[in-house]
């Protein structure tokens, strides 16, 4: 014990930070433990460890320097005193354990399609293979209404109808899940005004694209469930391992709970199971095609905290200062994992573009948004010989659209926010000034009626 709370603090393992006890009633030991984790270790010298950040950190200088470091290097974080209470985390976690264990025929009748993109799911695609795992979205409602019916008329959105279990089936599931939502898009919004502050190094900017996120964000929760692997060795209350159309096939060695992929939106909050440890980040990686096993680094959540990741929207934002983070889901042969990213997306017809506190020409910026619509391909090549700008707009109802309709099938590739940087070849800036001349936001996404605009023949 000695050894241990005079060298690491409480914790002896070489691939964790130490923890320290700020109760310990030994001033002396205490100040030791101290200088050894900050000589050593800093605040985060880890190559193995995603950050921690306390957003309860009054000095909010330091804060956005912590959170500038992570969106920068790793492209996740864990954060600590969040704000979302014990007992909503508790009860939600409880909510979605409850929904996955229901009938396969009660979850599939709220089954999403290509009319549809929210409701429940066990056959998603990521990068064209498809996942271990089974799935439920909701998103806000078209009329931003929660107290209105699921599918009325005024809730139409480019996503679609949110599509809920009925009180009968799953007691408190509606309430419960609303609830934790809305907490979400409080923090989302908050960390969103950070994220800013830390680019513009402490300076207001922004503040209109931080408003139309406030009140016109197209965000959406999903819950995923991923059952074990393994039948023949699963633990007893593992009794809805079954509970879908895949869990009874075989899985191999290869078999993932979600493939390498890079989250669409702005940021993503994750909530997940404390005890199974199965999200991998790429080591400061940006090869879609790595494989090799020590450029992964596995995420050993804090009990009580909340994963958090940049996404492909905050990467074009900070004009690539910001990285969006290469991510997979492992499988376990025993254990079954619950997990509940919350996706802060832009309005759909937000034209994503480099913040002009992120690079120099800020005149440009602001033509590239009013004149995008209006100019042929080679026209918006010549406006980008900038080299400081290094993105195209994106429009964020184009790429959601693109993002739903690869998950649910194959169009021959996943847009990725390299199909718009400056320089290189893209159909997809041409496809989307198409898909602006004919997308009606307010109507729920058609696959089949789009696709012959959004399927890839690069």
């Amino acid at each position: 014990l000695f050894q241990a709370c005079s060298t690491w603090g409480i914790s002896a393992n070489d691939d964790e930070i130490p923890i320290i006890d700020l109760a310990n009633p030994d001033a002396t030991l205490l100040a030791k433990e101290l200088f050894q984790a900050c000589s050593t270790w800093g605040i985060s010298a880890n190559d193995d460890e995603i950050p921690i950040i306390d957003l309860a950190n009054p000095d909010a200088t330091l804060l956005a320097k912590e959170l500038f470091q992570a969106c920068s290097t790793w492209g996740f974080f864990q954060l600590i005193n969040h704000g979302i209470s014990p007992d909503l985390l508790t009860s939600f976690q409880a909510a979605m354990d409850n929904f996955f264990a229901l009938p396969y025929d009660t979850k599939v009748a709220l089954k999403r399609n290509a009319k549809n993109a929210r409701g429940y799911f066990d056959d998603e695609l990521t990068k064209r293979k498809r996942d271990w795992k089974e799935a439920l979205d909701v998103g806000v409602p078209g009329s931003r209404n929660w107290d209105l019916p699921g599918f009325d008329d005024s809730n139409a959105c480019l996503d679609g109808y949110n599509q809920f279990p009925s009180a009968n089936e799953c007691p408190h599931f509606r309430e419960v899940v609303i609830d934790y939502f809305e907490e979400c898009s409080k923090l989302s919004n908050r960390l969103a005004e950070l994220m800013v502050f830390a680019l513009s190094e402490g300076k207001k900017a922004e503040e209109s694209f931080l408003e139309r996120m406030k009140g016109g964000h197209t965000s959406y929760l999903r819950m995923n469930y991923y059952p074990p692997t393994d039948t023949n060795n699963v633990s007893d209350d593992a009794d809805n391992s079954h509970n879908n159309s895949f869990s009874n096939t075989i899985a191999n060695a290869s078999t993932l709970g979600i493939s390498p992929h890079r989250d669409a939106g702005f940021l993503t909050i994750l909530l997940q199971d404390y005890d199974c440890h199965s999200l991998q980040v790429a080591r400061f990686e940006d090869d879609d095609h790595i494989g090799d096993d020590d450029r992964w680094v596995t995420v050993h959540p804090v009990p009580g905290s909340l994963t958090i990741n940049t996404g492909d929207m905050a990467m074009i934002c900070s004009n690539g200062r910001f990285r969006a983070p290469l991510h997979r889901v492992l499988t376990d042969p025993a254990k079954k994992r619950y997990s509940a990213p919350f996706f802060y997306n832009p309005g759909y017809e937000e034209l994503i573009t480099p913040f002009a506190c992120c690079c120099s020409q800020e005149s440009e910026i602001e033509d590239q948004k009013m004149s995008f619509a209006k100019k042929s391909t080679d026209e918006i090549g010549k406006t980008h010989e900038l080299e400081s700008l290094k993105y195209h707009p994106c429009l964020w109802g184009y790429f959601r659209a693109l993002r739903f309709a690869g998950d649910l099938t194959d169009l021959g590739v996943e847009i990725q926010t390299s199909h718009f940087k400056i320089g290189l070849e893209s159909t997809h800036i041409e496809k989307q000034r198409r898909f602006m001349e004919v997308v009606d936001f307010e109507e729920p996404l058609h696959v089949e009626k789009y696709r012959h605009i959004l399927e890839s023949k690069e």
